[in-house]
Order: C-alpha cells, then structure tokens, then sequence
C-alpha cells in the first residue's frame, strides 16, 4: 500500500458510478485529491482508494509520471492517441530536456502496441519541437529524431497480473493472482542483459524506479516478474490467452451463441414464441480432451515461432500452473495407457511413478480441485473473439510468416471465426493497420517490414521501426 493511484475512464461510464460513490478526502465535488473506494473480494480482499481523472491533461499531469495502460486491446490505439500529445507537452514544459522519466506500463500488450505508441509519442516529440517558438534558448536533445532518447520507458507484460471479474462500477472479484508475469523493457540495449529475477535487494530510488521496468513493476505488483530474452519479440508470443480462447470458443460456440425465438411459420401462426435461454457453463469443465489437444497444437505452433526466432517463452502448461495454481505433473494410476515415467518420492518413501498432465486434465483440476475455474462467455460478442482474434492471433500469423513456420492453425481459426461472425478479422486490428503490417483495403501493407527480421529485432529492444 502507500499508493496514491488515479484512474481515468476516456469516455466516462467507466468510472460513473465509482465517482458517485463514498468518499475521503477533500470533500468536493471534483478534482484531483476526491478519492473513491474500491473494493477487491476473493483472492485479494482489501479495499483501495483511487482519485478519478476527467481527462488525459488531467490524468498525465497529476501523478508521478507512471501510467499503467489497463483496458481491452482494441481501445488501446485511442488511448494512445489522447495520452501521446499530453505525455509530450508536459514533459517538454516541466524541465526541458532536464524533465524526469515517464514509465509507461502496459497490461496486458498486444499487437506490438508498445512499438505504436513510442512511434507515436516520437512523433509528437517532433511536431511539438518543429512549432516550438524559434528564440526559445533551450536544449531540448534535438538533432536525429531517430536516435535521441525521448525520455519514456515502455514495459510490456505478456499477460495480466490477476485474473479478475468486474462485480459492480466500485468492486471487482479477484480470482486468481499469477505467481508469474513475462516482461521487457523499451528501449534497452540487449548487449546488457537485465538482471530481472536476479538482484538481492531492490532500489528506492526514484531514478531507478523510474527507468528500471523490473524494480518498478515489483515494487509496485510484488516479486512476479520473468525477464524474457527477445525482447517484444518475445511478449509477443507470450501472451497465451488468444490462442487458449480460440480452442475454448471453437468448441462452445452454441453456448456462446444461443439461437433466437424461430420466425413464425406462417402469417397466420398464433403459438407464442418459445423462451430462450443460454446455460451457464465452466470453462475449465468445458476444455475437453478433444479441444484440449487442439489447444495444445496451437501452442506447438506459437513455440515453434518462437524457437526460430531463437526466443524462449512459457509453454501452455506452464501458463496453466502458474496462473491456475495446479501442478504440471501426475502420478501415474491404473487408468493410464502409458505406464512409463520418471519416479518421484511419495511422502512414504516409496517411489511414485509420474507423468506430465494433459491441458484438459489440469483444466479439470483447476474446475474440481483448486477451485480457480470460471465461467465461459455468455455473449457471442465477447472479448474472446472480438478482442482476442484480431489483436491476438493475426501478429502470429504474421511472425509465422516472417521466419517461415507457417501458423497454418492460426490462420485457419481466424478464417472460420471470420466466417461464423460474418466479417473479416484479419483487417480489424487497428494497431497493426497503424503500423503499416495488414492492409485494410485503405492502407497498404508495408513489404519491406513484413520480411525482413533485422528490422523486428532491433524494433524488439529499440520500441518502435526505425525508417
């Protein structure tokens, strides 16, 4: 605790109900220091306090130049677009070229979103400096636009630091906690290896929470973080959640999708339309053998991706272990077919013969033993499709491409998700269409970043593609 967070919802439903709620604080009815309580159940109970923001001025000018980007991928890019001229205008007023660093934290990334939004914070760098009064005698760093440091840290997480449901506007039930989080900084040099996981004492030093992503994210979210080696090339294929929802909704779309009352028969058909319901469902419950070896191809794919680019990333299982809090491994009974595997010492002594779990099998444990399951979509527009198959899936394809390992699997879900909602995904992720790698109909995709991997791995460690 010790925290004195602010939150700001860019259209202002977010956080309506919360600003209608108890206060402390100056009591007024607006402005920076009102505080809202926020009340966390389940595997995190407390309750916090957060100031609200009006607007991004607001939000970028009131807080201690760290902001965490926490909303669903596809409001990224507008974000984005309303944080970058007011990061840059504050900081470029506050002390010049003197001015502190701004650490940017986002929860979880997507779609090289962190490259899109340094590109455009650069630029607005540029067009802040360009209309800047000619007499004004102050060293701002300008000179090569492309190599100067803007004064902006980046850290990309490949997944979220709880799993959590939105209870009402001012309370949330945590369901899970995640004992591991992969992340990378931009830009840093990759000569340096960072040191993540291995220092023995954090720092307090203001300087080095600020351009530090592993002290600051600890110090902020506890001891959780894994430094990955590859930079965003390899958050980019850490975060598991797309490819896991895309085998979880391939198999459970009627009960995502429940068909409407039937049309009548005829014009003059009298009998009431019938009631329609759809069914809870568990996910977990739900991973069947079948689709959990399809979630598991999937997965073959993304580490084969992965190994080309000579990167290493968390595997399925490991996902479900340390998200879901269940084990990688089972003893071996007389239901399984294959009776071989390495022996671990029972609490007896005697030797217990082992065998790796299954993904279905530890999404059964995860449903009936550690009780970490949750319930599936409800909604045929749900975040699992909408947000998870543009933003998620379409860059691994991408990458597949650009190292020739084909995600032949990925491909062919997006195409028949894309045939089921009736749409195209492939050309709905914003932030990809902002970087020049899909082509919507209106921009052309740029050929040159789509084959050369030089150019990603320096946009791995530098944050953005230089030109």
């Amino acid at each position: 605790m010790g925290h004195d967070p602010m939150v700001w919802s860019p259209s202002g439903r977010g956080t309506q109900e919360l600003v209608k709620g108890a206060s402390r604080g100056q009591q007024q009815n607006n402005g920076p220091n009102m505080h809202y309580e926020i009340q966390s159940s389940g595997a995190l109970e407390q309750k916090f306090h957060a100031r609200v923001a009006s607007t991004a001025r607001e939000l970028v000018r009131s807080n201690d130049n760290i902001l965490v980007i926490a909303l669903p991928v596809n409001g990224h890019k507008m974000v984005m677009e309303k944080l970058a001229p007011e990061i840059i205008k504050w900081k470029l007023e506050q002390n010049s070229g003197n001015a502190e660093l701004t650490h940017i934290i986002i929860s979880s990334h997507a779609s090289l979103g962190a490259v899109f939004f340094m590109q455009l914070l650069r630029e607005e760098r540029r067009k802040y400096l360009e209309q800047r009064p000619i007499d004004t005698a102050i060293d701002l760093g300008e000179g090569d636009y492309e190599e100067v440091d803007i004064g902006i840290r980046i850290t990309a997480w490949g997944t979220t630091a709880v799993t959590a449901r939105k209870i009402s506007e001012n309370s949330v039930n945590v369901l899970t906690i995640r004992k591991s989080v992969d992340f990378c900084t931009v830009p840093s040099d990759p000569n340096e290896l960072e040191a993540a996981g291995e220092l023995k004492e954090l720092s307090h030093k203001r300087s080095d929470l600020l351009r530090d992503g592993y002290q600051l994210c600890t110090t902020l979210f506890g001891k959780r973080f894994q430094y990955r080696r590859g930079g965003l090339l390899a958050i980019s294929l850490s975060n598991l959640n797309p490819q896991n929802h895309l085998g979880i909704v391939l198999g459970n779309m009627s009960r995502m999708d429940p068909p409407p009352p039937p049309p009548p028969i005829s014009s003059c058909f009298d009998q009431p339309k019938p009631e329609i319901s759809s069914e809870p469902w568990y996910q977990g419950r739900n991973i069947t053998p079948n689709i959990g070896r399809l979630m598991e191809a999937l997965d073959r794919e993304r580490i084969e991706i992965a190994n080309a680019l000579d990167i290493e990333v968390r595997t399925i299982y490991q996902h479900f272990s340390w998200s879901f809090h269940v084990p990688m491994e089972t003893p071996i009974t007389d239901d399984d077919d294959d009776p071989s595997g390495p022996s671990l010492a029972s609490d007896k002594g005697s030797a217990v013969k082992m065998r790796p779990t299954t993904v279905s099998e530890m999404n059964q444990q995860m449903h009936y033993y550690a009780k970490t399951d949750v319930l599936g979509p409800a909604v045929a527009n749900s975040r699992y499709v909408l947000e998870d198959v543009p933003y998620g899936l379409v860059l691994t394809v991408i990458l597949g491409k650009l190292v020739k390992r084909p995600a032949v699997l990925h491909e062919s879900g997006i195409r028949i998700i894309s045939a089921m909602y009736g749409r195209d995904f492939i050309t709905e992720n914003n932030l990809l269409e902002g970087l020049g790698l899909i082509d919507n109909g209106e921009r052309k995709v740029d050929s040159e970043l789509l084959f050369n991997l030089d150019i990603w791995r320096e946009m791995a460690y530098s944050g953005y593609f230089k030109d």
